[in-house]
Formats: structure tokens, sequence, C-alpha cells
């Protein structure tokens, strides 16, 4: 019997830095998500630096995104390779184009297009360190927009700058659908008097000098919920973090993100790595496995509806 195919989930995992655990965490959400029964498929969106596939143990995945830029696939459910794990396909990121990093605006769009239209449950996207125009748009056109962060005043950093070009990224967005662009550029000219200092402030002014603008802007907004995660904690006190960045963007942005958990370090989950097999697989009962398993489970309890549908 043959199941009616929905639009899937897309979850984007993101953040402002290299290596703070946003694959391990990508490809093992994966995990846990098919051995739910819930049909995933992974896509190494960080262009140009793919390792999804080495964490899978696939020393050659043989299709990749790179057919999509040279043309030779058109669509990404032709290049969908099995993991060897039921329920979990990977979509391969590009090796060897040097404009791969970069793709056209038009090549983009249609990546994220098709996305939704993947036959699984969710779709996962780990992508690209940073916070360039491309990875913004993956990021944002996700339902649930997760950040991952670890406890050090670089990554933190980092993951402030990440958000707040996501944040603007998507308010630019919100001012061009609104059409109110002069209003915009009015409050800008006279923020110092107006005593605006903040994203919060500027739209609370927006709504009060322009009720129906300020309320299609925050209508545009209103699906920009990103998540966080803080990854490799060392002491109890270190997940703090996740409650208190949630509340600094609350007061700065006037955006609600939601702290999905924290990770500690696990000496398996490196194990993991140098074996080429995801933790969840090789070591289901640690306390990794049962954290990525937490994260999960608040995951797909979140009703709330964010990115493109």
């Amino acid at each position: 019997m043959q199941h009616k195919q929905v639009k899937p989930r897309v979850w984007a995992i993101g953040g402002g830095k290299g290596g703070i655990g946003k694959s391990v965490i990508s490809i093992n959400l994966g995990v846990a998500l098919a051995r739910k029964g819930h049909r995933c498929v992974l896509v190494d969106a960080d262009l140009g630096g793919a390792n999804l596939h080495t964490m899978a143990g696939i020393p050659n995945p043989g299709k990749s995104l790179r057919e999509l830029f040279t043309k030779d696939a058109g669509n990404l459910s032709d290049v969908l390779i099995p993991t060897g794990i039921n329920n979990l396909g990977l979509i391969s990121g590009a090796h060897a184009l040097l404009d791969i990093a970069n793709p056209k605006h038009l090549l983009k769009q249609k990546i994220i297009r098709q996305l939704f239209t993947l036959d699984a449950d969710v779709v996962l996207l780990d992508l690209s360190a940073g916070s360039s125009f491309n990875v913004l748009d993956f990021f944002l056109a996700a339902h649930e927009p997760i950040t991952v962060v670890v406890p050090t005043p670089t990554s933190i950093e980092n993951a402030y700058h990440f958000l707040k070009a996501a944040f603007y990224r998507r308010l630019k967005t919100a001012i061009a659908e609104a059409e109110v662009g002069h209003l915009v550029d009015q409050a800008k000219e006279q923020k110092v008097a107006l005593g605006i200092r903040t994203p919060r402030e500027f739209l609370q002014h927006l709504a009060e000098t322009s009720p129906e603008a300020g309320a299609a802007v925050s209508e545009k907004m209103a699906v920009f919920r990103p998540k966080l995660i803080v990854n490799q904690v060392r002491r109890p006190e270190e997940i703090a973090l996740g409650t208190k960045m949630s509340t600094a963007c609350r007061g700065y942005f006037g955006v609600e993100m939601n702290f999905l958990g924290g990770i500690y370090n696990d000496d398996k989950v490196v194990l993991s790595i140098q074996t080429r097999k995801p933790a969840m697989k090789a070591y289901p009962q640690s306390s990794f496995a049962n954290e990525i398993n937490d994260i999960m489970a608040n995951l797909l309890a979140n009703k709330v509806e964010g990115g493109r549908v």
C-alpha cells in the first residue's frame, strides 16, 4: 500500500562558526528520526565542504549536489542515495567545483523549492559555517531553523552575529513583501532622535506610527522562530547559556528563541567520527544518544509553523 506524499518538515542546522558540531548533530538527529520510524533525508548543504557522507561511512557517494550544478541531474531526488540505515537517505554536498559555494540565485531557489517536494517526513539540512546570503536563505527557508553554539566567547559572539544576520535578512524580505520600505527609511533617518536602539524597538515604533504597516511586518516576521542547541558542554552551569541567549534574543530582537537542550562532551562522539559510524548507531545507550533523542522529541513536539510552506 502506497503512502500519500505530504510536504516534509524542513530542519536546518546552522551557526556562525565552524567546528561546533553541526554535522555531528545533523547526522545523529537523522539516525534518531529514522529509528523512530520517521522517513528522513539528510542534505549536506555545506556547499564546497561536504563531509556527511564520510560520517555516515560512505567513502564515495557517487552522486551529489554537483550533478544539479552541472545539469547532469534535474531534481534533488535524482541524487538521493541510501545510507544503509532504514528510513534514512542522504543528498551529499558537492565537490571540486569552484563556483559551487556560491550558486546562482535561481539555482539556489530551485534547490530550496525542491526540498519541500522530497518524499520524506523530515528533511534535515547541514549548513555551512558563517552567515553568507546562501547560508541564511537555506536557514530561513526551514520550518525549524536551529542554531548551534558552544560555551566559548568566540562561539557565543559568532552565534549572535549569525542570528542578527538571519533576523535582518528576514526583516528585509518582510519589509519588501509588506511594501513599507518608505516608512522604514524614515525611521532609520530618525532612529537616534527617536531613541531606537534595537530591532525590537524599531518594530514597536513602526507599529505605533503605522499600525497597519506594523501589523503587516510583524505577521511576516512571526515565522522567524529560531531554535538553539548548546553543544560540547563540560559543566552543568554551561547549560544556562541556552536560557540566557533566549532571553537576550527576546529583549533585543523581540523574537522567541526556543532552547532545545544541551549536549555534553562525550568521548564516544570522537570515537564514532574516527570509525565513521554515527554515535546514535554505534553507541545507542550513550549520554550523547539520550540527549539527541531529547532534542529530537522537543523538535517533533513543536507545533509552531515557520519557514517556507
